[in-house]
C-alpha cells in the first residue's frame, strides 16, 4: 500500500471533512476520495462512516488510526535522517594552514577528502600560525594547521590533534664555506648574512629567540613573504636562512641530490616544531568539519609508529562522531 495514503487517512481522520483535507493535503477532493476506498478495498474493511455533511472513523478506522500514526511518523523521521546526512554531506570546510601544504601532506589529506565525501565543499587558504589562530577564534575557518603557541590553547576553547613534527635547518648557498656539513651549530652562523621570513611570523621570531639564547641576533640583510623568495636568494649566495625542514621542498627521503640549488644542515641544538591540527570545541564543528578531523584522527593514528610520542589524549576523538 502506498505510504502517503496513510498520512491522507490521518488528516482525514482529523479534519472529518474531505473538502477540508484535500485543501490541507493540496490535493483535490476527488483523488482523496478514490485514495481512501483504495485502502478500503485493500484492507477489506470500510475506514470510515459518511454522511452528507462529513465523515467519522469506523471502529476499523479507530484501529488502524493509530499505526497509520506511527506509519507516518516513522516516514517523516527516516526521511528527514537521510535529508539532513545528505545536506551534511553537501557542506563546506574551510582550512587555514602554514606554508608548505604539499611536503606536510595536507593537499593529500584534503584530496583524500574530497574523494570520500564528493558532495563537499573544501576552501584552503594559507596564513601564519598568529594569523591562523586569530582566524580560528574568530570562526572565520574550521580547523588550521599550525604551529599552535601554548598560550593559545590555555583556556580549553581550542582543541588540538598532533599531526607532525618538523625542526629548524641551515639553508646555505652550494659554494658556502660550510655546505659541506651535515649539522651546525647556531654559534657558527653568528656573523653570517641571513635572509628571513616577514616580521611577526612564528618562524621568524623563533629564528630571533634561537639566535638570542646562544648570544646574538642575526643580521637580517633581506626579509622575504615567500620561501620560494628565500630558496632563491640562498641560491644565488646573497646569504643563508634558516627555515622549517618542510619548507626546503625536500625530497621524501628526505636526501637531496648532490646537484640540488643549494645546501641543507640541521640545526644544533635542535629545536623541534610541532604541527597539529587544532579547532575549536567540538560542539562548535559541523558535521562536515568532524568527518575532516576524524580523516585526520585516522591518518595520525596510522602513523603512531613514526610519531610514538602522541599521547592517548591527543588522539581520543570519540566525542566527535555526529
Amino acid at each position: 500500500m502506498n505510504i502517503e495514503y496513510f498520512r491522507e487517512f490521518t488528516v482525514l481522520a482529523d479534519c472529518s471533512n474531505y473538502l477540508e483535507a484535500a485543501d490541507r493535503l493540496f490535493i483535490g477532493q476527488s483523488t482523496l476520495s478514490k485514495h481512501i476506498m483504495s485502502m478500503e478495498k485493500e484492507l477489506g474493511v470500510p475506514l470510515f462512516e459518511r454522511t452528507s455533511r462529513k465523515v467519522s472513523l469506523s471502529k476499523y478506522g479507530k484501529l488502524l488510526l493509530p499505526y497509520a500514526n506511527t506509519i507516518v511518523q516513522t516516514q517523516y523521521s527516516y526521511t528527514s535522517t537521510l535529508q539532513n546526512e545528505l545536506e551534511s554531506e553537501r557542506g563546506r570546510v574551510t582550512v587555514g594552514t602554514i606554508a608548505a601544504t604539499a611536503k606536510y601532506g595536507i593537499t593529500g589529506l584534503i584530496a583524500d577528502f574530497k574523494r570520500k565525501y564528493p558532495g563537499s565543499s573544501i576552501q584552503m587558504f594559507e596564513g601564519d600560525p598568529n594569523d591562523l589562530a586569530s582566524q580560528l577564534r574568530e570562526r572565520k575557518c574550521d580547523v588550521i594547521f599550525a604551529h599552535m603557541p601554548e598560550r593559545e590553547l590555555t583556556d580549553g576553547t581550542v582543541q588540538r590533534i598532533h599531526y607532525l613534527d618538523d625542526s629548524l635547518v641551515c639553508i646555505l648557498p652550494r659554494k658556502h664555506p660550510l655546505a659541506e656539513k651535515k649539522e651546525l651549530r647556531l654559534e657558527q652562523l653568528r656573523d653570517e648574512t641571513f635572509i628571513a621570513l616577514k616580521e611577526n611570523t612564528t618562524i621568524h621570531q623563533l629564528i630571533l629567540d634561537s639566535c638570542y639564547r646562544v648570544g646574538f641576533s642575526p643580521k637580517i640583510a633581506f626579509i622575504c613573504h615567500r620561501i620560494d623568495s628565500v630558496l632563491d636568494l640562498v641560491t644565488k649566495g646573497m646569504g643563508i636562512a634558516i627555515l622549517a625542514e618542510y619548507m626546503t621542498n625536500r625530497p621524501e627521503d628526505g636526501n637531496f641530490p648532490e646537484n640540488a640549488p643549494f645546501a641543507v644542515a640541521s640545526i644544533l641544538p635542535h629545536t623541534t616544531i610541532s604541527v597539529d591540527l587544532c579547532y575549536r570545541n567540538q560542539h562548535d564543528l559541523s558535521p562536515m568539519a568532524k568527518r575532516f578531523v576524524e580523516l585526520v584522527q585516522k591518518k595520525t593514528e596510522a602513523d603512531i609508529p613514526a610519531n610514538s610520542n602522541l599521547s592517548a589524549s591527543q588522539l581520543n576523538l570519540s566525542s566527535l562522531r555526529p
